[in-house]
């Protein structure tokens, strides 16, 4: 079997939905057309029937009216039945999303032109690669900012390279779940999508009934609850016949009441489980990743950089319960903290010599100090405040053969500028430690421990 075609650019395996997504959405189409075509055929055949069986041993006028009004009818069918038929066939002069896409893909997958043969890809973003922006917007979709997303994707061109009619939907579904406490949006989307939620036995539409029947029991509405039970909540008896028995049992209990079961059925933030929950299933449905691309995209990356000498992610003593920035990572604490944030602000406002500023020449730290310090290198990515958050969840990286560098310099340590030992067994390079010496008289000293040494003293360090 003849190997992949290799391409320059990594980011295509990440774009699975960016084809599955379109295709499942066609896929629906035609089979609700299918449905609607046959329907149509069924009704005009019984129509063509009913004329047949209408002409007896008699033909008289009247029954040549009701035939000709039966003809016309049928007819009129037929005639929608050919809009529906045209509706469907694809249009050469405006491509469907999913021929757009796999254009779009084919043109990503083929080497730059001025790329020399068999030769490796410099790595530059290729022309008419938009990659970023469509993650970008993806993230944009999956946190609800709606307008951003559509402003941008419009400014790029690359409407059809993103889903922004689906998460539109899924919006005003969460919207009227968290905001307007309405299942109503969510039913709907479950009726449209019965068949094949069934085929993956999938239990929201039983989640959705189930907080609308507690909505009523809250309201005290014990005739409606009841009668809504009996038409709702029966038919999943023999899956869910556990949750329907605690339900029923609110019919006694008050949403006042002090049991902690029934109490916590009561509770406002199940709402939001509910929309998690539904958020989940919609995006399986269409095949669409938990996560957005942005944050899969920037984990992998990560995942690649962080080592063990990386400055830590340690958490704030007093995290704030909201934050003003929303994570990338599901799960991880925020990007930003309030109280973070507002130390910076006063450190940028303070006129005083050892304020704790960030950006006085005071209170910088050691860029150089220990691994298990705060700051880490400077020109490592993952050692970055905002990068922690995200590099703490992300594996250590996995490297066949090791690359030393220097923390005074930043330069690699080679056979050229081999590396030296001091005492107390830090190493650096010869580089950094000569031109060390050559500053201060023969001395060096090591920047992690403050020890001082003559030049004499150190050892040579041989990579094996």
């Amino acid at each position: 079997m003849a190997p992949p075609p290799a391409s320059g650019n990594s980011a295509l395996l990440l774009e699975e939905p960016l084809i599955r997504t379109p295709y499942e959405l066609l896929r629906r189409t035609h089979r609700s057309a299918q449905r609607q075509v046959e329907k149509d055929f069924i009704a005009v055949q019984s129509v063509l029937n009913g004329i047949l069986k209408s002409f007896g041993d008699e033909v008289t006028d009247d029954t040549r009216q009701a035939a000709v009004a039966k003809l016309d009818q049928a007819g009129e069918r037929v005639k929608g039945l050919k809009r529906k038929l045209d509706d469907l066939q694809p249009n050469a002069k405006v491509p469907t999303t999913l021929r757009s896409r796999l254009t779009y893909l084919d043109h990503l997958s083929q080497p730059p032109k001025d790329a020399p043969q068999g030769g490796v890809s410099s790595g530059a973003e290729k022309e008419g690669d938009s990659t970023v922006d469509r993650y970008v917007i993806d993230h944009l979709l999956r946190t609800g900012r709606m307008k951003t997303a559509r402003a941008l994707a419009a400014r790029k061109d690359i409407e059809s390279l993103v889903d922004i009619k689906l998460f539109a939907e899924l919006n005003k579904i969460e919207k009227a779940l968290v905001e307007k406490h309405s299942c109503t949006e969510a039913l709907a989307w479950c009726g449209e999508n019965r068949g094949t939620l069934k085929k993956t036995q999938s239990d929201i539409e039983f989640v959705l009934r189930l907080q609308e029947f507690i909505e009523l029991c809250r309201k005290r509405d014990t005739a409606g609850a009841i009668s809504y039970a009996r038409k709702n909540l029966a038919p999943w008896a023999s899956t869910h016949m556990s949750d329907i028995r605690l339900a029923m049992t609110l019919l006694a209990f008050g949403e006042r009441t002090e049991v902690l079961h029934y109490s916590g059925m009561y509770y406002p933030g199940r709402w939001d489980q509910v929309r998690e929950r539904f958020r989940e299933e919609f995006l399986s449905l269409y095949a669409l990743p938990g996560q957005s691309l942005l944050a899969l995209a920037l984990s992998a990356g990560l995942s690649t950089l962080r080592l063990p000498s990386c400055a830590r992610y340690r958490p704030p003593e007093n995290p704030s319960p909201e934050s003003p920035t929303i994570p990338l990572l599901p799960g991880g604490p925020p990007l930003h903290t309030l109280p973070e944030f507002s130390m910076y602000l006063q450190g940028l406002t303070s006129s005083s010599p050892t304020a704790s500023s960030p950006l006085s020449p005071t209170a910088a730290p050691e860029l150089h100090d220990h691994p298990d310090a705060p700051v880490g290198n400077i020109d490592c990515p993952t050692c970055g405040e905002d990068m922690r958050v995200l590099t703490h969840e992300v594996p250590m990286s996995h490297h066949v053969n090791s690359t030393l560098v220097c923390r005074i310099s930043g330069e690699v340590m080679d056979s050229s500028n081999p590396p030296m030992a001091f005492p107390n067994g830090y190493v650096y390079s010869t580089n950094a430690l000569k031109e060390m010496a050559k500053n201060n008289f023969d001395v060096v000293t090591c920047p992690r421990t403050g020890e001082s040494c003559s030049f004499s003293r150190l050892r040579k360090v041989f990579i094996s």
